[in-house]
C-alpha cells in the first residue's frame, strides 16, 4: 500500500532502530516505578520499626511506672495493715497445708512478744505456740473442711506471766479439687476488751444496786423502813388488776394508833418516834411474806393483805390488834392501842374505793370505843 500525503516510507532499519529506542525508553520508566514502589515499601516498614519503637518504650514507660505505683500501693498497704493491727491488737496467721508453713506477721509476732521483723528460724513458730500450749495447726487442720468463717478462742499466759486471751477467726481458702490450698486467720488479742467488759459489768451492777438502793429509799419511809404511800398505792393499783383478771380475793387493812398526839404531848415527839417504829416491827412480824405494809401517814398504817379470804384477814388483823396492845411500850412510854378496820375487794373496786370502805371501818372502830377491829359493809 502506498501512503498518500507529505510522508515517504521509512527504510526498515531506520524503523527498527526507531521502535527499539522506544522500547529502551519504556523499559526505563518501568525501572524507576519499581524502584519508587521498593523506596515507599521500605519507608514503611521503617516508618512502622519506629512506630513500633516508641510503642514499646511507651509501654515500658507505662509498665515501669505502674509497677512503681504497685510497689507504692502495696508498700501503703502494709503500713495500713501494720498500723491496724497495732491498733486493734491483732496480727494476720497463714498456714499452707502442702508443705506446713507457718507466716507471722508483725502484729502476730507482737502479740507473742516478738517485736523484731526477721524471718522466723524453722521451729520458732511451732515453739511459740507450744510454749503457750496452743495447738493451733491442729485445731484448724481438724476444720479443714469448712466453708464457713470460725472462730477459736485461747487462754494463754504472755511474756509477762498475765493471763491474756486469743481470738482467733479463720478462713479456709479451696483450690480447683476442692482441696484446702491455705489457711488464714485474723487473731486479736481480747483481754483489754474482757477487761473493759468486766470493768463496764461491774460499774453497770454497781449503778444497778445504787439505782435500787435509791429506787427502795424513794418508796421507803424513812423513820419506820416501811412502804410509804406512793409505794402502798402503786402495788396496790397493781394487785387489784391481778385479782380482778385472775378472780383472786385481796383484803386491804388500815389501822391507826388510838390517842397518839396525847403521847407526843406527854413524852415527846422523839419518844413517839420510837413507838411508831415499834409499831412497825410489830406489824412486820405479824404480816405474812406475801403481805406490804406501809404507812401513809403520821400514825396510820396500811396493810394489804393478797390472796386472802376475809376471815384469814380477820385473824390476822386481830392479832395485830392484840399484838400492839401487849408489846408496843417503849421507855417510859406505856403500850398504845389500835383501831383497825378491813376491806375485801369487789369486782367494781379502785384502789381508791376499796381504800375508803377500809377507811370508814376504821373509823367505825374509833367511833365503838377505839382498840378493835371492824369489817367494812
Amino acid at each position: 500500500m502506498v501512503r498518500t500525503g507529505p510522508f515517504v516510507d521509512l527504510p526498515a532499519h531506520l524503523a527498527a532502530a526507531a521502535t527499539g529506542d522506544a522500547m529502551s525508553v519504556a523499559g526505563a520508566a518501568s525501572g524507576d516505578h519499581t524502584l519508587l514502589l521498593v523506596a515507599a515499601m521500605l519507608a514503611v516498614v521503617a516508618l512502622a520499626s519506629i512506630v513500633g519503637v516508641i510503642a514499646a518504650r511507651r509501654q515500658a514507660r507505662d509498665a515501669s511506672r505502674s509497677a512503681r505505683n504497685r510497689a507504692r500501693s502495696v508498700h501503703e498497704l502494709l503500713q495500713t495493715v501494720r498500723m491496724a493491727e497495732s491498733v486493734a491488737s491483732l496480727g494476720v496467721w497463714q498456714y499452707d497445708p502442702a508443705t506446713g508453713t507457718q507466716q507471722w506477721s508483725q502484729g502476730m509476732r507482737s502479740l507473742f512478744g516478738i517485736e523484731h521483723d526477721g524471718a522466723f528460724v524453722e521451729g520458732d513458730a511451732e515453739t511459740l505456740l507450744y510454749a503457750n500450749d496452743i495447738n493451733l495447726v491442729g485445731d484448724v487442720m481438724r476444720r479443714a473442711s469448712e466453708r464457713e468463717p470460725y472462730a477459736i478462742t485461747y487462754d494463754f499466759h504472755g511474756i509477762d506471766g498475765a493471763p491474756r486471751m486469743l481470738s482467733v477467726k479463720v478462713c479456709n481458702l479451696f483450690g480447683e479439687r476442692a482441696e484446702v490450698v491455705r489457711i488464714i486467720a485474723v487473731v486479736r488479742d481480747l483481754t483489754d476488751q474482757m477487761r473493759r467488759e468486766r470493768d463496764l459489768e461491774a460499774s453497770y451492777a454497781v449503778a444497778l444496786q445504787e439505782a435500787q438502793s435509791a429506787r427502795r429509799l424513794a418508796e421507803t419511809d424513812a423513820l419506820t423502813g416501811l412502804a410509804n404511800r406512793r409505794r402502798v398505792m402503786a402495788e396496790l393499783d397493781r394487785l387489784i388488776l391481778e385479782a380482778r383478771d385472775g378472780s383472786l380475793p385481796l383484803v386491804l387493812i388500815v389501822f391507826d394508833l388510838d390517842r397518839f398526839k396525847l403521847v407526843n404531848d406527854t413524852y415527846g415527839h422523839l419518844e413517839g418516834d420510837k413507838v411508831l417504829q415499834r409499831i412497825a416491827e410489830i406489824a412486820r412480824r405479824v404480816a405474812r411474806d406475801t403481805d406490804l405494809v406501809g404507812r401513809v401517814g403520821g400514825e396510820e398504817f396500811v396493810w394489804i393483805v393478797p390472796q386472802a379470804t376475809i376471815e384469814t384477814a380477820q385473824a390476822l388483823a386481830d392479832r395485830l390488834c392484840e399484838a400492839i396492845r401487849l408489846k408496843s411500850a417503849v421507855g417510859n412510854v406505856p403500850a398504845v392501842t389500835a383501831s383497825v378496820g378491813l376491806a375485801q375487794m369487789r369486782v367494781c373496786d379502785t384502789s381508791l374505793t376499796l381504800f375508803a370502805r377500809a377507811d370508814n371501818a376504821l373509823y367505825a372502830a374509833k367511833q365503838s370505843g377505839r382498840n378493835q377491829v371492824k369489817l367494812a359493809a
